[in-house]
């Protein structure tokens, strides 16, 4: 009965500390992003293959063939290698140039 409560108490403890981590937010530049189907490729492979992704943004770049990725993650760590893999087969069309914590 003692394990069980002290197990319980780990868990609890896990899951608010869980609770209070902030989010970290990412940005970059990627290619090939070129229309509204492109951005929802984009997006649902970031937040299908990386669990702790909360959302995922693309915006006009400074220049047309670059646009601005803002991913927004529970954990600290995501780096480009990772957002790249997640994208499996589509990174031969979209191109992540770029990603750094701010």
């Amino acid at each position: 009965m003692k394990t069980l409560i002290a197990t319980l108490s780990l868990a609890i403890a896990a899951l608010a500390a869980a609770a209070d981590s902030k989010p970290v937010t990412y940005e970059g530049k990627i290619t090939g992003v070129v229309c509204v189907s492109c951005k929802s490729h984009v997006t649902a492979a970031l937040t299908q293959k990386l669990p702790d992704v909360v959302s995922v943004d693309i915006k006009a770049g400074e220049t047309p063939e670059a646009q601005k990725l803002i991913i927004v993650s529970r954990q600290d760590g995501l780096t480009k290698e990772a957002a790249t893999e997640a994208l499996g087969t589509y990174a031969k069309n979209y191109q992540i140039l770029s990603l750094a914590k701010q």
